[in-house]
């Protein structure tokens, strides 16, 4: 009775296990099946062990894109991350066709919150689509004409810092926090 009982639980974890392994083999197939161009990758784990070892990956996504043009795929794990540098593409996407794509995948940490006070960056599906809805007039041409005087008084700002820098490379994160922060903080207490 024992011999049969572990044989049967042996072939069910064969088969759970094959069944694992076919699945994410088919998760592999996905931009093969689409003719989507993407680079190499490493079983189970994608393309997160190349992003992980290079020294700095705008520069790998920059070869990439010359390499496989501006539509192309990568595996974050088994799951299948479209790269898009094709503005057009981009702006038919996310202005012409909004209400086809209603939604958009969340970071993991965010989806692990649930809770009804969820903001716009933490939302997602039906209330990311509504919030976008209630807040996009905020962002019509016309008001946004009158922000740009003081955007490009903060650019400018921002520009002449970067000038002032001897080396050919630097760290820009922190003169990019500096320009979002002046740009929302004029708009927010001038207007």
């Amino acid at each position: 009775m024992l011999f049969i009982t572990t044989t049967f639980l042996v072939i069910i974890l064969s088969v759970l296990v094959s069944l694992y392994l076919w699945n994410i083999k088919s998760r592999y197939s996905y931009f093969k099946v689409r003719s989507i161009p993407t680079p190499p990758f490493d079983f189970f784990f994608g393309h997160y062990k190349t992003l992980w070892s290079v020294p700095s990956i705008s520069r790998q996504f920059e070869k990439w894109t010359k390499k496989y043009g501006s539509i192309y795929g990568l595996y974050e794990g088994t799951r299948p991350v479209y790269v898009v540098s094709d503005v057009e593409f981009l702006q038919e996407v996310f202005v012409k066709q909004f209400s086809s794509f209603d939604s958009r995948r969340l970071p993991f940490i965010t989806r692990l919150s649930t809770g009804n006070h969820v903001h716009l960056f933490g939302a997602d599906g039906n209330r990311w689509r509504r919030q976008r809805h209630i807040i996009n007039p905020t962002f019509t041409n016309a008001k946004l004409k009158l922000m740009s005087p003081l955007i490009h008084h903060s650019i400018d700002t921002f520009m002449e810092k970067v000038q002032k820098q001897e080396e050919n490379e630097f760290n820009i994160y922190t003169y990019y926090q500096q320009v979002t922060l002046d740009i929302i903080c004029k708009q927010f207490f001038i207007t």
